[in-house]
């Protein structure tokens, strides 16, 4: 097993790509799972879910033990006062980043009764061929918090990376909020664009 600085996790490649570019990652390997890496971070993309998540990340950790661990992806949001494109860490209060609650649910959250689908992406032979889908399944859903001036943001993998990392490793998860339950998808571009423009916020968690 290897020793690392980061691991990182994103459900969607859409969400890799300006994380790979901008660490200069290299590609490893497709299967099972997507895999970049350098000499100091590891870059897994599990695809959506619960399941993927804890599947991606299991496998990560045959290969590789990290020393900190970060999932960074994107979130629905219910408030409509909070902008697309706003990044919150869910772990850790008192940072530059804004804090939110995050909660994970497949099925509707009891009272919240709009929801919205998410893209995923499916590969069809290169890590570089994209095409967007709409699982019907896939339901996305955000409330806001009992506790007052707390967002609270909604996706599907944020609870499992935490079950899955050893309690030993340090974990950071940062979400961007990405829609207020429309009836629309986020574009890959936008997704990209998001993701981007937030790694200056917690670049300094994955270097050493």
């Amino acid at each position: 097993m290897l020793t690392i600085h980061t691991l990182i996790h994103t459900a969607l490649v859409a969400e890799a790509k300006p994380i790979i570019g901008h660490f200069k990652l290299t590609y490893k390997e497709k299967q099972p799972f997507n895999l970049y890496v350098n000499d100091d971070i590891a870059l897994i993309v599990s695809g959506m879910g619960s399941e993927n998540t804890k599947a991606a990340l299991v496998y990560a950790l045959s290969l590789y033990e990290p020393c900190i661990a970060i999932n960074i992806g994107i979130a629905g949001c219910s408030d409509t006062a909070v902008a697309k494109g706003m990044l919150f860490c869910t772990t850790h209060e008192g940072l530059e980043t804004p804090f939110a609650t995050c909660s994970s649910h497949e099925n509707p959250i009891e009272g919240v009764d709009v929801s919205c689908s998410l893209d995923t992406v499916v590969h069809d032979g290169s890590p570089e061929t994209l095409s967007l889908i709409v699982p019907s399944e896939r339901k996305c859903f955000a409330q806001t918090s009992s506790h007052a001036n707390v967002i609270t943001l909604v996706d599907m993998e944020a609870d499992t990376f935490l079950q899955t990392i050893p309690k030993t490793v340090e974990t950071y998860v940062f979400k961007i909020v990405s829609d207020h339950l429309e009836t629309s998808i986020p574009s890959k571009a936008d997704v990209g664009n998001w993701i981007g423009k937030s790694i200056k916020h917690w670049e300094k968690y994955a270097r050493k």
